[in-house]
């Protein structure tokens, strides 16, 4: 049974990470199609790719030495959505279904998903370093949430 909880924790994280990465992507090839905005988006490729690397880290913090920690209930096929609607929005850039405008509403949402969905939350553990680890996340994601509003309301008013 308590390699069950580890394995589920592992997975959990490994999906988070995954997230990270496919969302750094989309932002990467942003900033190749839309030049106007490509310090911006590479900009905020590169803090997804922090965060996959963070996801890394609290997978490796949380199953070293058997620390103590829980796993929240959490929709599987909610984070496959979820990791769906990124691939997705890849798919409909390539076909050239994506403009500028479009493409800082794309990003906004998927940061607000991030937020509402507390998808990092799902694994808990009292560890210190696991917690600023988790905390950096969640605080960077809302400052992605809020760079990408503003951003929006100054290019678009």
């Amino acid at each position: 049974m308590k390699e069950d909880i580890y394995a589920k924790a592992a997975d959990i994280l490994d999906q988070l990470r995954e997230i990270e990465l496919a969302i750094a992507d989309l932002y990467r090839r942003f900033a190749s199609a839309f030049s106007a905005d490509r310090t911006f988006w590479q900009d905020l490729a590169r803090e997804e790719d922090h965060h996959a690397a963070l996801a890394e880290e609290l997978k490796r913090s949380l199953l070293k030495n058997g620390s103590p920690f829980e796993v929240a209930k959490l929709n599987p096929a909610a984070v496959a959505a979820f990791r769906h609607s990124i691939d997705l929005q890849l798919a409909r850039l390539e076909r050239g279904e994506v403009g500028r405008r479009e493409a800082l509403f794309v990003a906004r949402d998927f940061e607000r998903g991030l937020i509402e969905r507390r998808l990092y939350e799902s694994v808990r553990s009292e560890k210190r370093d696991y917690r600023a680890s988790q905390e950096k996340i969640r605080r960077q994601t809302e400052e992605h949430y809020q760079k990408l509003q503003n951003y929006i309301l100054t290019v678009f008013r």
